[in-house]
């Protein structure tokens, strides 16, 4: 995988890059000044290259350009010609003078250089001044004798910023024009919202954070819609199954207030109104505990309990019910402690479906079994009975809510939410609620943390 340079990186790159074609752009300038200055011939730019070997001043126009002049000495130090315009009153020099004015870290207000011509008995002293010397090292540039072409420095540079802008803003100001147009789209609702380009690596980061963030907003959304269909359906359902019993109960109320019923019936009549108000009050009370459970702001209240002794107290609440429904209650529980945190009142609620749920739709087995056991830190609890196989199609939805029955193992009017409500329950204890079809039975099983 390629590594990316940072933006950071970029950015100094850039200075750097600009400072090196800064300092180039301002040595290219400065030559062709030189060459301005010397009309072409650099060497002729030298402060003592104004007389030549034969003792003839023949560069003082280019001294005169960087405010110099030239006198001619006798043996004595005395001046006895000068050439160009002289800016200082002396006549002779003395050696200390001669030494001062030549010396490199001299205090004196200019700088002399000595030419003693080959060909020549003649003595010649160049004199430039020494601030403007020093300011410029070798070559005396002075601001009043610049010459026009050392203003090409400013455009160039103007043109080297410009070219790092048009730089810059290909690396930066493209590729949050491009993010700023993904959010754009993300805002106006476009779920398929994506950014795809290839950048430095913080934007690369922030693109890849975006795309990460509408893929989830696109999942939440289809999820919530989902749940929104399924409590929509689980109303309908609802709805559809409080219509059937309520329009029973109207119609026996009204034969009764007609005087419809026979007297030997009433009773009867009656009982079926309460099993039809029961029926109904079954069906609110499980949507009620559907909703409240499926409210992720819901808590449950666990606290430490022995399994072992908790499923031996629950078991023996439908040992009478199951055995006289005709089924072998086959019980396997461990004799030591097995902890877990749960809330008794929801975990009861889940064992019971289940094993009303084995008695209820077992029609052609006669065994139902519960066991216990805790190995590798998970508790297994697995509720099983050896009737049909449950539908394979079913089995696929049968946590959903109102899921009811299947071909080879009809409903007898549950509320269809009781498997659905055992699994939230399960999960909110951070558990998992499973079925399989293990050799001939149909296995429920609950896993746990162990403690």
């Amino acid at each position: 995988m390629k590594i990316r340079k940072s933006i950071f990186t970029k950015l100094i790159g850039s200075f750097i890059l600009y400072a090196v074609a800064t300092v180039l752009t301002f040595i290219l300038c400065l030559l062709l000044s030189l060459v301005f200055i010397g009309e072409g011939d650099l060497n002729r730019v030298r402060p003592d290259n104004v007389v030549d070997e034969n003792g003839n001043v023949v560069n003082l126009d280019i001294a005169q350009k960087i405010g110099g002049w030239v006198e001619e000495l006798d043996e004595n130090y005395n001046v006895i010609n000068t050439y160009g315009e002289k800016r200082t009153t002396n006549t002779y020099y003395t050696s200390e003078q001669l030494l001062e004015l030549t010396s490199s870290n001299g205090k004196s207000e200019y700088i002399g250089f000595l030419v003693q011509p080959e060909n020549s008995s003649k003595r010649f002293l160049c004199i430039y001044d020494r601030d403007v010397m020093q300011l410029n090292s070798t070559v005396v540039l002075n601001e009043t004798n610049t010459p026009d072409v050392f203003w090409l420095f400013f455009p160039l540079s103007i043109i080297e910023i410009l070219l790092i802008s048009l730089y810059l803003k290909k690396k930066i100001k493209n590729p949050l024009d491009k993010i700023v147009e993904g959010m754009e789209s993300l805002k106006s609702g476009d779920d398929n919202a994506r950014i795809d380009i290839r950048t430095e690596a913080e934007f690369e980061k922030i693109v890849d954070t975006f795309n990460v963030m509408a893929k989830q907003l696109q999942t939440e959304k289809s999820e919530k819609e989902q749940l929104t269909k399924k409590k929509n359906q689980m109303i309908l359902e609802l709805s559809h199954d409080i219509k059937t019993p309520v329009a029973t109960m109207k119609s026996y109320a009204n034969a009764l207030e007609a005087g419809l019923v026979p007297e030997e019936k009433i009773g009867d009549t009656y009982r079926l109104i309460d099993a039809k108000a029961n029926r109904v009050h079954k069906l609110t009370d499980d949507m009620f505990m559907m909703l409240k459970m499926d409210n992720p702001d819901y808590r449950i209240n666990p606290e430490t309990v022995n399994l072992c002794e908790y499923l031996r107290q629950l078991c023996a609440e439908y040992y009478d019910e199951i055995t006289e429904a005709g089924f072998e209650f086959v019980i396997d529980i461990p004799e030591n402690e097995i902890n877990a945190k749960i809330d008794t009142d929801l975990f009861s609620r889940v064992v019971g479906n289940l094993l009303s749920n084995a008695k209820k739709y077992n029609k052609t087995g006669n065994t139902i079994s519960v066991k216990l056991s805790a190995e590798n830190n998970k508790i297994s609890l697995t509720v099983c009975d050896n009737g049909s196989e449950i539908d394979k199609a079913f089995a696929e939805q049968m946590f959903s809510a109102f899921s009811r029955g299947d071909k080879a193992r009809k409903t007898d009017g549950g509320t269809g939410l009781g498997l659905a409500i055992s699994r939230i329950i399960v999960e909110k204890h951070g558990g998992t609620l499973n079925y399989s079809r293990k050799g001939n039975e149909n296995v429920f099983e609950v896993e746990l943390p162990c403690l």
